[in-house]
């Protein structure tokens, strides 16, 4: 009888432990990789100079556009995103264009970063967001 309760106790355990992890995965996933819409403009003044991008062990391997926009949400709320084009010369580049001055952004933003973006016209960004990027 005791190994049966050790065991049960031991898999009691285990169970619980599986579903913390599990729990603690998804919200993870979720705060990392599960964007919301933000709208942004490149302002007319940005500064478009490219910035070497390297390794993790400082090697250079191209050149890149780093972007740190405010961008709003439908309901007016803001939100600081960054995110990096690569030169689309170099031997890094995705084929993204790298978006000019005052070209407008669909930006997908999770907590933590920016999952994706793509250039949009100023009839598509929400009235409210569109107040505060003019």
């Amino acid at each position: 009888m005791k190994k049966k309760t050790l065991l049960g106790i031991a898999l009691a355990v285990g169970a619980v432990l599986l579903l913390l992890v599990a729990v603690w995965g998804r919200q993870y996933y979720i705060d990392r990789y599960v964007g919301a819409d933000y709208y942004a403009m490149v302002p007319l003044d940005y500064d478009m100079t490219p910035v070497p991008v390297k390794t993790m062990d400082g090697k250079e391997i191209g050149m890149a556009i780093a972007y740190k926009l405010t961008a709003y949400n439908e309901q007016g709320e803001a939100k600081q995103v960054e995110f990096r084009v690569n030169d689309p010369d170099s031997d890094i580049s995705l084929g993204e264009v790298q978006p000019q001055p005052g070209t407008f952004l669909l930006v997908k933003a999770s907590k933590q970063l920016v999952v994706g973006w793509r250039v949009i016209s100023e009839s598509k960004v929400p009235e409210k967001a569109l107040s505060f990027l003019r």
